[in-house]
């Protein structure tokens, strides 16, 4: 595990966000032990300023006491994961509404430059796939990251703090889980990663056109089905 080095006279709030974005990305998995210790010398301070941003991450129910003086990140059942995944499809949702009234020319071109880089990618991998050769992970990956850029974007261009905020508390999986989940689904021959792809020209479609309704609709539905092929797979 690498952590960046804090330097600054908020170190217990720099401490809270740098554990808080290693648990959500997935650098600290869901029911690792963990202790302030550790923490401390992997972040490049003194245990205080961890100590207090552990108390804040447990009252989020991000960490958990296991006994006494030992930690772990907390553990997620199953259906808390389904559940948390399908509010942040709704709110997905809302954060399309927001984008299709507030995204610039700017934005919306960037938008259509990460598809059409996620669409050269996956090219080469149906080419792949059809001469009967293992999917390449990196390209996978290259195509992985450009539709989460895609999807970063969007919130971005939402503009809505509060948004962002709630967002960030209900994410039920890790982009490492992501990825992870999404190469095995391709590689079992898996259909609904490839289903949900198309939809993102549809989303663009609607952003471009300032059509909330339409573009909430999408979002949701797409994230949605999302949250169910990454709930029932076991990797």
């Amino acid at each position: 595990m690498t952590l960046p080095a804090l330097s600054s006279q908020t170190l217990a709030d720099q401490a809270y966000r740098a554990l808080r974005a290693a648990i959500i990305q997935g650098d600290l998995p869901w029911g690792e032990k963990i202790t302030e210790r550790g923490l401390a010398a992997g972040l490049g301070v003194s245990a205080t300023p961890v100590r207090e941003a552990l108390r804040r991450l447990e009252q989020e129910q991000l960490v958990e006491h296991t006994g006494p003086r030992s930690l772990r990140v907390a553990t997620v059942s199953p259906q808390a994961r389904s559940e948390s995944g399908l509010i942040e499809a709704s709110l997905e949702g809302v954060a399309a509404r927001f984008a299709a009234q507030k995204a610039t020319a700017k934005q919306l071109d960037r938008l259509e430059r990460l598809l059409d880089d996620a669409d050269a990618a996956g090219l080469a991998l149906r080419a792949e796939r059809d001469v009967g050769r293992q999917l390449n992970p990196d390209k996978v990956e290259r195509v992985f990251t450009a539709l989460r850029d895609f999807h970063d974007l969007v919130e971005t261009a939402a503009d809505n703090s509060h948004l962002a905020r709630a967002l960030d508390q209900v994410r039920a999986f890790s982009r490492s889980e992501r990825l992870e989940i999404t190469v095995a689904q391709l590689a079992a021959g898996a259909s609904g990663p490839i289903q949900r792809y198309g939809q993102h020209r549809e989303l663009l479609a609607a952003l471009r056109a300032h059509d909330g309704d339409r573009a909430e609709q999408l979002a949701r539905t797409h994230a949605a089905a999302g949250v169910a092929d990454l709930a029932g797979w076991d990797v």
